[in-house]
């Protein structure tokens, strides 16, 4: 099923809601979220789930997050999961944008770090690169999709063209952290 504008939008508003209620929760930990990338009008398919699949078995099986509370949400607009670590801010960071870097299906997820403010931290404030485009690989993913330099059906053949490759990779995978 294709997803409206508006639908993603208040999914947006919905998941910044929940990032609210878990921070007032656990006013002492760090708050994660993960999405899926997913280009394109559906954003729950075979492929967005078994990402979140492998998403929730990584943070499981991986202790380094120190995670004390984990929720998954599986939604029209797309797999949503919520963690909270025990690490400061900014070494979740760090250690999130080294998931998505180094592990071969962290290129399919976004994790968002969120402040006590609610608003992400995002990887160049510690010193990261902003993530590059998944096809060109030459510009920040967020100028090519400002310019909508690659056409949505390019983009998610190249998404499925990730997760095929690297679909069967363990969970207990060597980061070198």
């Amino acid at each position: 099923m294709e997803v409206t504008l508006d639908e993603l939008l208040q999914s947006r508003d919905n998941r910044h809601q929940r990032h609210l209620e878990l921070l007032a929760q656990y006013p002492d930990a760090t708050l994660v979220s993960v999405t899926m990338v997913m280009p394109g009008p559906v954003k729950s398919n075979h492929i967005s789930m078994a990402l979140a699949d492998k998403a929730e078995a990584f943070l499981q099986q991986n202790q380094f997050l120190q995670i004390g509370f984990i929720q998954r949400r599986d939604l029209h607009t797309g797999s949503e999961i919520y963690f909270v670590s025990r690490l400061p801010l900014l070494e979740a960071k760090r250690l999130c944008c080294l998931i998505e870097d180094r592990y071969p299906l962290g290129r399919l997820w976004d994790f968002d770090v969120i402040r006590p403010d609610s608003t992400p931290l995002s990887r160049t404030e510690i010193g990261f690169e902003p993530r590059r485009c998944i096809i060109c690989e030459n510009q920040p993913s967020i100028t090519c999709i400002r310019a909508r330099r690659h056409s949505k059906p390019d983009l998610y053949a190249r998404v499925e063209e990730i997760f095929n490759q690297y679909k069967d990779t363990p969970v207990e995978y060597d980061l070198g952290i």
